[in-house]
Order: C-alpha cells, then sequence, then structure tokens
C-alpha cells in the first residue's frame, strides 16, 4: 500500500534562470567529487615531495572524507536554520581558503589540516545543493529533471577524479589536486551570487548546539573507526571503543530530537527506507571499486595515473547514459521497479568483476563498466527522489544531509570493508613481493595472482551485498506511472 506523500509543494522560489541555478549547484557538487578522490592519484607524486609517513600518507587521503561526513548532517540542519543560499556560499569560500593553504603548504601536517578544512567547507554547502533543487522545483516534471542532473554528477563525482588527478600529476604535480579547484570555486561563488535565491525554514525547530556537536562528535567517530579499522585490525580495542563511543553519541543525541535528529519521517517512509538502504550498498560497492580499480590499472596492468584515470571513463559514459534512461523508465514502469533493475544491473557488473583473469581481462572490465555504470544511473535517479520526498520541502536540507551521508559513509565503510580483502590477500605474501618498483610498473607474478584473488573476493562481497538490498528495493510502494511530458 502506497504511503501518503509527506511532503508539500509550495510555490518555487523565484530566480531569474532556474537553469542556470540548478547548474551552479551541480557545479559545487561535483568539486566535492573530484575531491573526494582526486588525493588518491596524487599521492606517489606528494610522497616523494614532502616525504611524508605512512600514517601522514594514511590522513592526507582520509581527512576529507571524515570531515565531510562527519559535518554534514549538522550543516543540513544549519542551512534549513540560516539559509540554504549562505551555507552554500560560506562553505564555497571555506574551500576556497582550504585549497589554497594546500596548494602552498609544504610539510605534510599542513596538507592534512588543508584536506581537513576542505572537507568541512564541503559538509556546509553539499546538503544545500540538492535541498535548493527542490526548493527551486518543488514538483513536476522539472523537479524530477534536477534531481537527477544532481544525481547523475553525485554519481560519477568520484570516478572523474582519478582522471582529473592522474592528468594533471602527470603533466604538473600534486600541487595541481588543490590549485584545480579555484577556477572552480570561484565560478560558482559568481553563478551563486547571480542566481541562487536564498531559502529557510519559515519555522524552524529551537537551536541546539548541543545536539549538533554530539551528533557531528559521534559521526566522527564512527568514520575514523571505519578508516583506521583497516591498519589497527577490526577487534582491536581501539576500533570497538570508538564504535561503542560513537554509537552512544548518536544516541544521545536522537534522544534530544534537537536539529541534528534525522526527520523521523525520513526512516518512516517505506520508499525512503529502501531508498536508503540501496543507495548505501550502492555506494559501499562503487567507492570500494574505485579504490582497488585505481590499484589495479597501475600495479596490475602497469598503466600510468594518467591511463589508469581515463581507464574509468567507460563507467562514467555508463552511469550518465543510465541517468538519462531513468526518467523515460520511471514515467513508463514506476520507480520500484527501476530501482530494483537498476541495482541488480550493479550487481550483475562486480560479478563481471570478479571474473577477471591474470590473462583476461578487457572484456570482463567492459562488462562491468556497462552494466554496473548503467545500473548506478537507473537507480540513483528514484533512491534520491524517493529521500527528497519524504520531508516537505522547508525541511528539505535535513533529507538531504541524510542523503549525502549515505553516500559518504557508505563509500568509507566500503573502502575500508572491500581494501582489507585486497590487503589480507597481498599481505600473505612475503614483503618485497608485493611492493612495486615504481608507479606505473607491474607487481610480479605471484602479487599479481593475491591482488586478483583479492578483487575477485571484493567483488564477490559488493555483489551479494546489492542483491541483499533489492530485497529492501522490493518494499518501494508502487506509484501511478508518470506522463513524460514535460
Amino acid at each position: 500500500m502506497t504511503s501518503p506523500p509527506a511532503a508539500t509543494h509550495p510555490p518555487p522560489l523565484t530566480t531569474p534562470r532556474p537553469g542556470a541555478a540548478v547548474a551552479v549547484l551541480c557545479t559545487g557538487l561535483g568539486l566535492i567529487g573530484l575531491d573526494t578522490t582526486v588525493m588518491n592519484t596524487a599521492l606517489p607524486s606528494l610522497q616523494a615531495d614532502l616525504q611524508p609517513s605512512l600514517t601522514e600518507v594514511h590522513w592526507i587521503a582520509d581527512a576529507y572524507t571524515l570531515a565531510l561526513a562527519a559535518g554534514v548532517l549538522a550543516a543540513g540542519a544549519w542551512g534549513d536554520r540560516h539559509g540554504r543560499r549562505r551555507a552554500f556560499t560560506t562553505g564555497l569560500t571555506i574551500c576556497l581558503a582550504a585549497s589554497l593553504y594546500g596548494a602552498l603548504s609544504d610539510t605534510p601536517g599542513h596538507v592534512i589540516a588543508a584536506r581537513f578544512l576542505m572537507g568541512t567547507g564541503s559538509a556546509l554547502f553539499m546538503p544545500s545543493t540538492l535541498s535548493l533543487i527542490t526548493a527551486i522545483h518543488p514538483t513536476g516534471p522539472r523537479r524530477r529533471r534536477a534531481v537527477a542532473a544532481w544525481a547523475c554528477v553525485a554519481g560519477i563525482g568520484g570516478l572523474t577524479g582519478p582522471l582529473a588527478g592522474g592528468l594533471l600529476i602527470e603533466h604538473y604535480s600534486w600541487r595541481a589536486g588543490f590549485w584545480m579547484n579555484l577556477p572552480v570555486i570561484v565560478l560558482a561563488l559568481a553563478g551563486a551570487k547571480a542566481w541562487l535565491p536564498e531559502h529557510r525554514h519559515p519555522h524552524p525547530t529551537p537551536h541546539d548546539p548541543i545536539a549538533l556537536a554530539t551528533a557531528a562528535a559521534g559521526l566522527f567517530l564512527f568514520v575514523w573507526a571505519v578508516i583506521e579499522a583497516p591498519t589497527r585490525g577490526w577487534t582491536h580495542p581501539t576500533t570497538w571503543t570508538a564504535l561503542a563511543a560513537a554509537t552512544l553519541l548518536w544516541t544521545l543525541a536522537r534522544c534530544r530530537r534537537g536539529p541534528a535528529a534525522l526527520h523521523p519521517q525520513l526512516l518512516r517512509d517505506p520508499a525512503s527506507r529502501a531508498a536508503a538502504l540501496v543507495l548505501a550498498a550502492m555506494f559501499f560497492a562503487l567507492y570500494g571499486a574505485l579504490y582497488i580499480l585505481t590499484l589495479y590499472f597501475q600495479l596490475v596492468l602497469g598503466y600510468s595515473p594518467a591511463r589508469a584515470g581515463t581507464a574509468l571513463l567507460p563507467l562514467v559514459a555508463a552511469a550518465a547514459a543510465g541517468t538519462a534512461l531513468a526518467l523515460p523508465a520511471t514515467a513508463r514502469w514506476g520507480p520500484r521497479t527501476v530501482l530494483i533493475t537498476g541495482t541488480a544491473l550493479l550487481a550483475l557488473g562486480f560479478a563481471a568483476l570478479a571474473q577477471i583473469t591474470l590473462t583476461s581481462h578487457a572484456t570482463y572490465l567492459h562488462a562491468f563498466a556497462l552494466t554496473a555504470g548503467t545500473g548506478t544511473g537507473l537507480a540513483a535517479v528514484p533512491a534520491t527522489e524517493a529521500i527528497m520526498n519524504a520531508v516537505p520541502v522547508d525541511e528539505a536540507g535535513n533529507a538531504a544531509a541524510f542523503n549525502d551521508l549515505l553516500r559518504e559513509v557508505a563509500g568509507a565503510v566500503g573502502i575500508a570493508v572491500l581494501g582489507a580483502a585486497l590487503t589480507t590477500a597481498l599481505t600473505a605474501l612475503p614483503q618485497p613481493t608485493h611492493t612495486p618498483a615504481a608507479a606505473g610498473t607491474p607487481m610480479p607474478a605471484p602479487a599479481q595472482k593475491a591482488f586478483l584473488e583479492g578483487l575477485h573476493t571484493a567483488a564477490w562481497t559488493a555483489s551479494t551485498l546489492l542483491l541483499l538490498s533489492i530485497t529492501a528495493a522490493a518494499t518501494h510502494p508502487r506509484e501511478k506511472r508518470r506522463s513524460p511530458t514535460p
């Protein structure tokens, strides 16, 4: 039985060019996708220049994700209360300053601080991108197209990081990973000034800084534990202590029912709940695969960083095509069917990835890119729309932050868990056999075999989790078919 819609549809915000406003918001969102993954490709260049320790390398890669995931839910509540346009421009300004700081840094500690500040700024403006889109287009086909554009950028943004990073670093240095942000941010800020209207909740809940801080601290500890677990071990006392403390802090924040708490309808609404589970499984699989494939192209196939990034282009193109297909498919067959189909294609893609051998990889990689990319695009659109439809437009920042949180936390967990499968296979070898002589130099044959064993384990794990999430997608309530007419 279909639950009654929770969202209300007030008049759309007035803006001189709604299409340009959506483009500005998607530009900001695309920056987050780039910054999430670009430094992974830059690490060899940075190591040669600044010579960081292994721990510092670890945190250069992860500080951005940690800050973003910890702050995004509280940032959504802040934007609902103080203004989403204000949150967008303030967060971008913080990213601008942090990018400049990172580009001029001369120690690993400064780079880590810059990445953390960038993640903080991104957390502040990320929820406003989707909440402003739904305020500009509160209902109808234009809203669905705008949400589809957002979902497309969110889905492929992280995939473009290795490509941009590989090209820039091969021709310049790791500092290009920071410098590239500046023109994008300036462009987005100029567009925000020209076309973005301000929007906030007309009757916000009372401000509760304790709830905001408690929720952020709980999320920080959870993501920190997930990031550290592959190094320290999942059974290490520090890992379990951090996870227990995170659970306690999050419970306390929920009990206060302050603005940091999730809107109750997000978990009560069947469509939103099913969409949340599918999105979590999707980004768990995709971010883990992106991490492993970037290493596979360089350490097994011997690709340069730029060629490794280019090898992901078919996946990006298929995801964009899947997003374009999602709108007419949803109009014809309904969101539940499209969600299930997309998730099944994604699971099939990971099953294809698990077939790669040392002598045969091209066919399976192409099959993975086509099916997983198309499935990602198909499933992301109805899943995102289901979450945003669960709450009134005035509280869209909370729903957008929940949507963003799912993607970031699930991605961090995916990298940790699927990466651990790879690490377990490689550490079973003698130490000298699994360390390449230089970037882009293939591993010795025994290490390549072990790498593929880890890749197969990770791919089957992702495929199984995605198939299980189809059970959740099957509970997505049916809706009447929509007319594709704009």
